[in-house]
């Protein structure tokens, strides 16, 4: 096992297995970690004998998304344009298959890093929640029009809407998982299929992820970040994630 403290790094043969490891915080993903996941796949970009990545989290939870803890305010009634990257940055572009092993709770940003993956598997005790919508924002990260493509609009707007979380088994029904297993049985199931996704033709894996990614419309991610900056800067925002930490009702105002 390699990597960094905050994601470790094994290999299998042609795959490279990841973990998100800060479980205190239910590997919610601070600097270091975006950091450590930028340069992971950065390196593994270039790494000839890495021909699939899977990603995994450690216990509990997959990823709870972006640290809220993190980072001051933002002044208000200005529009946040090109200081923060997605949170999905890492694996947005990347040209070679990533599995997701969704160990756990997959909430906001970390539901958007599976939705950014290509292919998801879960365990049956995994869950999924877009929530942005409960702390005046928005998924910012590619997560709508992802979320779109993997499960219809009608079902995506129920998430998106509501920001009430969706269990493995309805995320299977409604396709936004292709298959669950056991928690205990989980990233083996991910390690065996990668394994086989990598016995493949890896030119014909490189031109079948562009292919993919052609099917999905960079105008409405665009659009998608758009948004997300001019939400960043409001005053419900602000109090929707000062209510998160301080575990209290939001009272918002509409502006």
């Amino acid at each position: 096992m390699a990597g960094s403290e905050t994601l470790l790094e094994e290999r299998r043969g042609a795959v490279a297995l990841l973990t998100l490891n800060r479980p205190e915080s239910r590997n919610s993903v601070d600097q270091s970690l975006a950091d450590a996941l930028e340069d992971t796949f950065a390196r593994l970009r270039e790494d000839d004998t890495v021909r699939v990545v899977v990603l995994t989290g450690s216990a509990p939870a997959f990823c709870a998304g972006a640290d809220l803890k993190q980072g001051g305010p933002v002044e208000t009634g200005k529009v946040l344009v090109g200081t923060q990257r997605p949170l999905t940055h890492a694996l947005d572009g990347f040209p070679k298959p990533v599995v997701a092993a969704v160990n756990g709770a997959a909430f906001g940003g970390g539901c958007e890093m599976v939705l950014a993956t290509d292919v998801r598997i879960a365990a049956d005790t995994a869950s999924f929640c877009l929530p942005e919508v409960r702390i005046g924002s928005l998924p910012g990260s590619g997560g709508i029009h992802r979320l779109v493509h993997a499960v219809g609009v009608t079902n995506a707007a129920r998430m998106l809407y509501s920001g009430e979380p969706v269990s493995a088994s309805e995320a299977l029904r409604i396709g936004l998982v292709s298959d669950l297993f056991a928690l205990a049985d989980l990233v083996e199931a991910a390690a065996d299929l990668a394994g086989r996704i990598a016995a493949n033709a890896p030119l014909s894996l490189l031109a079948l992820k562009q292919a993919l990614a052609h099917e999905q419309s960079s105008a409405a991610a665009t659009l998608e970040r758009d948004l997300w900056a001019l939400l960043a800067t409001t005053d419900d925002r602000a109090e929707g994630r000062a209510a998160f930490r301080e575990h209290r009702p939001p009272d918002y105002k509409g502006r």
